[in-house]
């Protein structure tokens, strides 16, 4: 719906003074913090227009208004300017993922860190991994005359192994030669890769053939998506959580199973954002949920995600999922092209 300047500015300014008070915003206040070259009287008119509309609502008599989902929502698509990192900031972040091991699951730890801690509220994010498991190399190790051990690393870092029943004995010098030569014929490909594949296969190759097609097969029916979360605390202080039901349902969907399944999926290349009543899990309601997701050049994706009250600073919390979704992208181009 269309608003008026006077009601645009208005809103914004009873979402940002209510997401820096906690408290509700009341007309009185506003024309004296925000001196707005009119009276009282006026501001209350509009404001209740505001809340006719449906943007703002009074939690209770004589109280100011507060902020609804859709008041939120109309201010994010329309009324708010992200908050960059500063400079600063953005330096010593990217010192912290210097200091850090070059290992995937170690940034997607310190990112959920950094997160929390820098917007002071919940952080999930999740390791990057592949939509379809690809192999990056596989190597053979002799067991017994007649059994073999097959290694696959996939691209994410991920080791799945199998051992073979070999049909004839085989020594390490000849594992080491077949698994040198199906390494160039496999090295970043999927299962469905494999299977479309179309080259004369040596009886010792064929049951390595089969053996890595089926643990890729297996890998892309299990959940690959390794999560951490991050600053519980942070958000258990938050004012909004105080009362015992909403602390309930808040420890319900933190539980490390139940928190990654309950964000939605971002569209690539953009950060979505989800405020209270739009959440589709009726335990979220109460929460607002800032994800992107991160793609490599090498296929590898994951996502970053914030989760807060619906109280939520969003233009420095939208500003700082993307710088991260950013950088994560950047460490993968750089280390896992």
């Amino acid at each position: 719906m269309t608003l008026t300047d006077r009601r645009r500015k208005l809103l914004q300014i009873i979402v940002e003074e209510h997401v820096q008070t906690t408290q509700p915003v009341g007309s009185n206040a506003l024309v004296d913090k925000y001196k707005l070259g009119v009276s009282s009287a006026t501001i209350r008119n509009e404001m209740a227009a505001l809340e006719e509309e449906g943007y703002i609502a009074q939690p209770h008599t004589s109280a100011g208004r507060v902020p609804t989902d859709a008041g939120y929502r109309y201010y994010v698509q329309s009324l708010m300017r992200e908050e960059a990192p500063t400079e600063d900031v953005q330096q010593t972040i990217r010192h912290q993922f210097h200091q850090a091991a070059r290992e995937m699951d170690q940034w997607a730890r310190l990112s959920a860190a950094i997160l929390a801690s820098r917007l002071r509220n919940a952080a999930v994010v999740t390791a990057p991994h592949s939509a379809q498991p690809r192999i990056r190399l596989l190597e053979l190790v002799s067991v017994h005359d007649y059994l073999a051990l097959l290694v696959v690393v996939l691209q994410e870092a991920r080791v799945l192994q199998q051992t073979i029943t070999l049909d004839r004995a085989t020594s390490q010098d000849e594992l080491t030669a077949v698994g040198r030569k199906l390494n160039e014929q496999l090295a970043g490909k999927t299962a469905s890769d494999i299977r479309g594949m179309t080259f004369e296969k040596t009886p010792a190759e064929a049951p390595v053939l089969e053996a890595a097609t089926a643990l890729l097969d297996a890998a892309e029916n299990i959940t690959l998506e390794q999560s951490f979360m991050d600053g519980v605390r942070e958000l258990l202080r938050q004012p909004e959580f105080h009362e015992g039901d909403r602390v309930q349902n808040l420890l319900e969907v933190l539980e490390e199973r139940n928190l990654p399944r309950s964000i939605p999926d971002a569209v690539e290349g953009d950060v979505n954002i989800v405020i209270g009543g739009e959440h589709p899990v009726d335990e979220m309601r109460n929460f607002s949920v800032v994800t992107t997701r991160y793609t490599g050049p090498s296929g590898l994706r994951g996502t970053l995600s914030v989760v807060g009250p619906t109280r939520l600073h969003y233009p420095r919390t939208v500003a700082m999922v993307r710088h991260m979704g950013a950088l994560m992208e950047e460490l993968l181009g750089v280390y896992f092209t």
